[in-house]
């Protein structure tokens, strides 16, 4: 609490609308100099209820090509971390973000969105 009160933490943004949050990754990207169409590191967070739904989520993205999905107990859910190598661009994040909520959807879930590297 320290810190922020010495100003040297900044505030965090929300943004309601998980579109609008996505281009401004993909803004913030590019005024760090990276070309968001480049290939880079992309990890994407599913939290489930139970076991199982964790285990046939990350199975199911580990059956696509180029996804390497894990699933572990956090607390009283299971977080399934899913890493891809991508470009990103508005079509590449909404076609993600569907495929993950539909996930989300089928196992009881939430989709708790994505990062990416900045090399």
């Amino acid at each position: 609490m320290e810190v922020w009160r010495q100003g040297r933490v900044r505030a965090v943004e929300r943004v309601d609308s998980p579109l609008e949050a996505d281009a401004r990754v993909l803004d913030h990207l590019s005024r760090l100099g990276c070309d968001p169409n480049e290939p880079r590191e992309c990890r994407h967070y599913l939290y489930v209820p139970g076991e199982v739904g964790a285990e046939e989520a990350a199975r199911s993205l580990n059956a696509t090509d180029g996804w390497d999905a894990e699933y572990e107990r956090v607390a009283d859910l299971w977080l399934v971390t899913a890493t891809t190598f991508t470009g990103l661009n508005d079509t590449v994040l909404r076609d993600t973000r569907l495929r993950f909520e539909a996930l989300a959807n089928i196992h009881r879930g939430e989709y708790d969105g994505w990062e990416a590297a900045a090399d």
